[in-house]
């Protein structure tokens, strides 16, 4: 179980800088400034709204929002477009959520980010009843 999940860039504009992203939310990846993490890209090839990253542990999920230059895990194409696109085509289209692990590359139009699932610290009680460490509490952290 984790707490968060971090997206440290590993090049670009944002090299070094980490988006943290709490349990229980979605985030909109892109270059709008009403996006969740904004991407400083002055190259154009970040989608305004480019993908969603959807945390619910014991599972973040990230799909692609028809983004022009695509969405890749591990160098895996998630969500890009084969071709032109018609206004119809783009009203009905949906890609399919992909499931991000921890030490996962993230490639967002060549922006690459990796994914660090934090763990959830456990609380006092459990550490001080539990010497091997089996966390045996009910609390919402331990569970």
């Amino acid at each position: 179980m984790f707490e968060r999940v971090i997206l440290k860039a590993l090049n670009g504009a944002s090299k070094g800088h980490e988006f943290v992203l709490s349990n229980e939310m979605d985030y909109v990846l892109g270059r709008a400034t009403d996006c969740s993490c904004v991407l400083d890209d002055p190259y154009r090839l970040v989608s305004r709204r480019h993908c969603r990253i959807e945390v619910r542990a014991p599972f973040v999920r990230v799909q692609d929002l028809g983004s022009r230059n695509g969405t890749q895990v591990n160098g895996a194409n998630i969500g890009r477009t084969t071709g032109p696109l018609t206004f119809e085509d783009l009203t009905v289209v949906a890609y399919e959520a992909h499931l991000l692990e921890d030490g996962d590359i993230l490639q967002i139009a060549g922006y690459e980010f990796e994914v660090e699932c934090d763990p959830s610290t456990r609380c006092a009680e459990a550490e001080s009843r539990d010497p091997e460490k089996l966390w045996a509490c009910e609390c919402a952290s331990c569970c």
